[in-house]
């Protein structure tokens, strides 16, 4: 049943991206971000945000070469970002909760943004990989020995966070997605703030209007969100900024 589900909505998808005028032959490999941070733990185990990642699978059927998404979680600091696996149409039901709900480092930890965000920009090939330490060891002026690059590939991160980034992680959150925009790194991320309490997300709201590569999509009723139609969720998802960096 959920394949039939995902193909019929993979294929809507592709009808949304014909008519906005992005061809079939532009692909892109697929990053989810989920913020595990103690907040957002009930969404987790009641399967919200599983739900909401099974929504996102048809973007990995239509643009990732693999037909599949990379899944990492965050919370505080750069040991708890965990690169969980990836997700395809054939496991996508129930994924987050049979492989991140208290099984993922920094479970119900707080929320920092920068290190996860180097990670997505190194797991792609944007940045060299460093040896346990990263952007924030550079920052301080420590200098790790690099690994050898992974090939770039063009790529777009949905980012779901249900809470403010700790301000002290600002400047250095802003300066990777900056750092990103002035190499040109071909990385877009979509960052989907949840809160069903009078949502701010002061941060994400600044860096998309800074930035070219980042898009912001407040949410105040997840529930609802998931329950979009595939047309009504591809026009939240699809900003007329993403649509032009596809068809770049």
């Amino acid at each position: 049943m959920l394949s039939l589900d995902l193909n019929k909505s993979a294929q809507t998808l592709r009808l949304n991206l014909d008519k906005a005028g992005v061809k079939t032959d532009v692909k892109a490999e697929l990053i989810f971000d989920i913020d595990v941070s103690g907040s957002f733990e009930h969404e987790h185990e009641e399967g919200t945000t599983s739900r909401l990642l099974e929504r996102l699978v048809p973007y990995g059927m239509v643009l990732d070469p693999d037909g599949r998404i990379d899944v990492f979680t965050f919370s505080d600091g750069e040991r708890h970002v965990h690169h969980v696996g990836v997700v395809t149409p054939d496991d996508a039901e129930g994924y987050l909760k049979r492989k991140v709900v208290g099984r993922v480092p920094g479970w119900a930890g707080g929320t920092t943004y920068s290190y996860v965000l180097e990670r997505n920009l190194q797991h792609f090939g944007w940045i060299p990989a460093k040896e346990q330490q990263g952007f924030i060891s550079r920052f301080f002026g420590r200098r790790p020995a690099a690994e050898a690059p992974a090939e770039k590939k063009r790529s777009i991160v949905f980012f779901l966070t249900d809470g403010e980034n700790n301000e002290s992680d600002d400047p250095l959150a802003s300066r990777v997605l900056e750092d990103a925009q002035t190499r040109g790194d071909r990385v877009y991320f979509v960052f989907i703030g949840f809160c069903d309490t009078n949502p701010d997300f002061k941060f994400i709201r600044e860096v998309a209007q800074r930035f070219e590569n980042t898009s912001a999509v407040i949410v105040q009723d997840l529930k609802g969100f998931i329950s979009l139609s595939d047309e009504e969720l591809n026009a939240r998802l699809l900003s007329p900024e993403l649509l032009a960096w596809l068809k770049a």
